[in-house]
């Protein structure tokens, strides 16, 4: 009786301890400070040495929100660098709030000491952080890691609109990339990590909301199977398999591309959105590398890089091996936009998003970095192929194509009726 008296009264103080602590009420926001403090993270002014100090500390549906005031003199950026530093120190297990966490899956009995071993034996989830910069800096500690499934349906589409798309998920917010504010992107990843599903994301957004005035010119390098769904679309204008109709491709977007600006020049606008033009055209390259040294496609690609913007193009550069081989600095400079699944190396990360941090990526399908003026970790979407089917069936032309053929994209007339099967039966469209 006394036994079990004095261990309810041992746990349950414990386990009260433990709740201010997943409040936000004890020693997380210390801590970060000590971890930065320690890291370097610290200023010398007269005689003194200043580091970051906790104004406010706020609990939220998601954990906990930490607000600091860096000194003069330190960076968001110096912050930013020793992320992992704040993470693994986060993540010590040598805590009283670790053992607090197991104790409270105690139960009263006489076997107390053995479910304690049992539980201060299993271990516990790491804490994910983020971090961000608004005049103070925001130190975000997450109850729960997020999520490593998000499905693209109806409900996701509705709430992009105009030329956005959707690029993923924090555990807060859907993150949406546009292209009239970023005009190219580029892509990069290990295989089976998320990239070709990402480009099937674009293009169906694309298709179903700006049905009347997206084309595409895409250019797949695993032979065509990528793309292959989307090859008898009237917003397609040719499917690109191998380096050879690549450049067809590209050059034919070119001379497009050459078309509209010199349409511009004559009429006497800056762009576009001057002259009321409401169509874009697309370039959309998968597995990039296999052409980076194919000097007339990379001329081409650099062109419309460089030139496409106020004319209406669009490039999305994607490869699995990046490297600055791969991708030319002219494309990277004009990729205002990189979205980067887990790649095997720092340098790799480099090369894309100029900083590490993709070869840290965990081990799931669909994790991603996405940066921008801002970096941010995301979810992104899975789009299954039977909604990309249902999604594009009303955009089926019935014709016979020319794989490479630009000009098709612009020639409204079905095939004969007898062809009408045959071209169902290869799209699996019912």
């Amino acid at each position: 009786m006394l036994f079990e008296l004095t261990s309810s009264a041992v746990v349950g103080g414990l386990v009260g301890y433990s709740y201010l602590s997943q409040s936000g009420s004890t020693n997380d926001g210390k801590k970060i400070a000590r971890i930065c403090a320690n890291s370097g993270l610290t200023v010398r002014e007269g005689g003194k040495t200043l580091t970051m100090q906790l104004l406010r500390r706020s609990r939220k549906e998601w954990g906990v929100e930490y607000a600091y005031r860096i000194p003069l003199g330190l960076s968001f950026h110096d912050f930013e660098k020793k992320l992992e530093h704040i993470r693994d120190g986060l993540n010590r297990q040598n805590d009283l709030a670790t053992v607090i966490q197991s104790l409270k899956e105690l139960r009263m009995s006489r076997n107390l000491v053995k479910d304690l071993k049992r539980l201060l034996s299993k271990k516990k989830g790491a804490k994910e952080i983020e971090l961000s910069y608004d005049g103070l800096l925001i130190v975000r500690v997450y109850d729960t890691p997020l999520t490593d499934r998000f499905e693209y349906n109806r409900s996701l589409l509705d709430k992009v609109s105009g030329w956005q798309v959707p690029i993923g998920t924090t555990r807060t917010q859907l993150i949406k990339h546009d292209f009239e504010k970023h005009c190219h992107i580029t892509i990069a990843g290990m295989t089976d990590y998320g990239k070709s599903v990402f480009l099937k994301n674009i293009i169906t957004t694309l298709i179903a909301k700006q049905t009347r005035n997206v084309k595409f010119f895409l250019v797949d390098l695993k032979g065509g199977l990528g793309f292959n769904r989307f090859r008898k679309l009237e917003q397609v204008q040719g499917v690109a398999k191998n380096p050879e109709e690549a450049f067809e491709m590209l050059t034919l977007a070119q001379e497009k591309l050459n078309e509209r600006i010199q349409y511009l020049l004559n009429s006497g606008y800056e762009d576009i959105k001057e002259a009321g033009i409401a169509d874009r055209y697309f370039i959309v390259i998968d597995e990039a590398a296999d052409i980076s040294d194919h000097k007339a496609c990379q001329e081409i690609i650099k062109d419309i890089a460089r030139r496409g913007r106020g004319a209406g193009f669009r490039l999305i550069y994607a490869t699995q091996y990046p490297t600055n081989e791969t991708i030319s600095p002219q494309v990277r400079q004009n990729c205002s936009s990189r979205l980067c699944f887990r790649l095997s190396t720092a340098v790799a990360s480099r090369a894309v998003i100029d900083e590490d941090g993709a070869e840290k990526l965990p081990l799931i399908k669909g994790r991603a970095i996405y940066k921008t003026d801002q970096t941010v970790i995301v979810q992104t979407p899975l789009i299954e192929n039977s909604f990309i089917d249902e999604t594009i069936k009303p955009n089926i032309t019935f014709r016979a194509r020319k794989e490479s053929d630009i000009n098709a994209g612009d020639d409204k007339k079905g095939a004969t009726s007898g062809k009408h099967t045959l071209i169902v039966e290869e799209t699996r469209i019912s």
